[in-house]
């Protein structure tokens, strides 16, 4: 009951745990006075009491069933999404720490937006069992709203989560039931591109590159019709890779001639390979000084590497 009391009057006064504990005791500990793990002493009371403005007495209280202003935790939600863009992640953690999700009154859609900032969070910081928790609950929190960005947020967050376990299909799935949402909607087109390029990109995954590449050409013209220049390096990237994976040597020459990103210009030196320009392809290669870590991860990188490293050494 003191940890409950503590813990509510520290919301009202709008302190994170940190501000409460400094110079008194660790945060850690006061985590575990609110959840009733441990009880403090007199002395830690007085302390606590006198930084949040109230009596001893005030902790002994029931703690009220109040509710949260919605116009204040709708400012809050809209500006930690803001700083998630800003990558401002040490702030994110004090909205973390005020645990909003588990207020019953707040709108399925809004808690879906808490939880996705969490995630956004867990992502960056490399937590990935909170990431998964908290997308999956975005998700579903999200999805009984109507469709915009926030799900759209959560889906391709899932998505990428999805793809990187090797879970490519689920990832599909989820991605192009979110398209056929989406293209109901008429004011969320730059929606319909981000979910196409999820979706191109796990086509590449399954090596299925004649499919990734239609999809990549549908995303172009949808660019042009918008004039929305979504993502261009990885996009370009991801085409280059269809070609080369299709042989469509020409055009891979043509994608990539002008980059120096170093997988660009490794793609490069495949396309001269590939056409027989042997000179180019090896001026290109020994000049690019490539690290073969930036290919790890990549299969398709990594394979090409290493066999015009091998073909370097015989000619």
């Amino acid at each position: 009951m003191i940890g409950q009391r503590i813990k509510e009057i520290r919301n009202n006064n709008n302190l994170t745990q940190e501000e409460l504990a400094d110079g008194i005791i660790s945060r850690t500990y006061l985590s575990l006075i609110e959840k009733g793990s441990v009880h403090p002493s007199t002395n830690v009371l007085i302390k606590l009491s006198e930084r949040l403005n109230c009596s001893v007495n005030d902790f002994m209280q029931e703690v009220s069933h109040f509710r949260y202003n919605d116009v204040e935790i709708l400012r809050e939600i809209a500006y930690y999404e803001q700083k998630i863009e800003q990558e401002d992640y040490q702030v994110v953690r004090s909205f973390i720490e005020k645990e909003y999700e588990h207020v019953d009154q707040i709108p399925a859609h809004d808690s879906g937006r808490i939880h996705l900032i969490y995630a956004k969070y867990y992502n960056k910081t490399g937590d990935s069992r909170k990431e998964k928790l908290h997308v999956d609950q975005a998700v579903f929190l999200l999805s009984t709203g109507s469709v915009n960005q926030a799900y759209i947020d959560a889906v391709v967050l899932k998505s990428d989560i999805l793809a990187s376990k090797g879970e490519v299909a689920k990832a599909l799935d989820l991605l192009e039931d979110t398209l056929y949402l989406i293209l109901k909607v008429s004011d969320l087109e730059l929606g319909i591109i981000r979910i196409l390029f999820e979706i191109a990109g796990c086509y590449h995954l399954q090596k299925e590159y004649f499919t990734s590449a239609r999809v990549v050409d549908r995303i172009r013209k949808q660019s042009v019709i918008l004039h929305i220049d979504y993502r261009k390096e990885s996009l370009d990237l991801l085409e280059a890779k269809n070609n080369a994976m299709l042989g469509n040597f020409d055009k891979l020459e043509d994608i990539t001639v002008n980059s120096n990103l170093q997988s660009m210009v490794l793609l490069s030196c495949y396309g001269s390979y590939k056409n027989g320009d042997i000179k180019e392809f090896k001026d290109r290669f020994k000049s690019a000084a490539f690290n073969a870590d930036t290919f790890k991860g990549d299969t398709v990188l990594a394979g090409i590497y290493s066999m015009l490293q091998e073909r370097l050494d015989f000619i």
